[in-house]
């Protein structure tokens, strides 16, 4: 891995490591219960989680290989997002928790083979728009500490008593 990215990928990896402690406390049913102010629940935030994560190492990866493959123009984010969370309601806690380990493994995967020349490559990401791969990464890493910052707030409140 560059060493420009190690910083990053530690991140992402301290982000998990609290995002996993809180998710041993939380039992299936919790996992189901909705946020406060919210109408997701600890399972939709991991399968928002997974599912934005997927797309978002594949359009990086083809931003690294030099493609620039972009979102369809009619791509909806909103309704992608809805339709995701909704098709994961259907999976067990343990099925989603796969289901994100599954992909921080793919981005990992990413992380260790993007070459120096590859961190000014531009794309476009979804929310950000028009970013290098630097600020493509930066932007993932946003997102998904403030999901996981949803899920480990929400294990706090549900465990005490």
């Amino acid at each position: 891995m560059l060493r420009e990215l190690e910083p990053l990928a530690a991140q992402f990896a301290r982000s998990r490591e609290n995002l996993n402690a809180s998710l041993a406390r939380v039992s299936e049913a919790q996992s189901r219960e909705l946020l406060p102010g919210r109408d997701w629940s600890i399972l939709d935030t991991l399968t928002h989680l997974a599912t934005n994560q997927t797309l978002m190492v594949e359009l990086l990866g083809d931003i690294v290989a030099g493609t620039r493959r972009a979102l369809p123009q009619e791509f909806d984010n909103q309704h992608f997002n809805d339709t995701q969370v909704a098709r994961g309601r259907a999976q067990s806690l343990a099925e989603a928790r796969a289901q994100l380990d599954a992909s921080y493994a793919r981005l990992n995967a990413l992380l260790e083979i993007i070459p120096l020349e590859a961190l000014t490559r531009r794309g476009e990401h979804p929310a950000v728009g028009d970013a290098d791969v630097k600020e493509f990464l930066l932007a993932m890493y946003a997102h998904h500490e403030m999901h996981c910052r949803d899920v480990v707030e929400q294990a706090r409140r549900l465990n005490k008593v």
